[in-house]
């Protein structure tokens, strides 16, 4: 399955307006690798600590699967 970004511009997201897209793997592993540099932050709510977790194992999905 592919991985892709989308760059959007606005004062809002609801009000934004899409600007570019890739399916680079170059790009998104390079997004998704500064993605997984900043510093996981503990939450102390469980539920969104467990978010967080997801977000980071996807994210290593994404980057792992766009090195191929």
């Amino acid at each position: 399955m592919a991985s892709f970004l989308a760059l959007y511009h606005g004062d809002t997201i609801s009000s934004a307006t899409l600007v570019a897209t890739t399916v680079d793997p170059v790009v998104v592993h390079d997004f998704a690798e500064r993605m997984l540099s900043v510093p996981e932050v503990k939450d102390p709510d469980a539920v969104l600590r467990e978010l967080s977790v997801g977000r980071r194992r996807a994210l290593r999905l994404v980057r792992d699967n766009a090195e191929r």
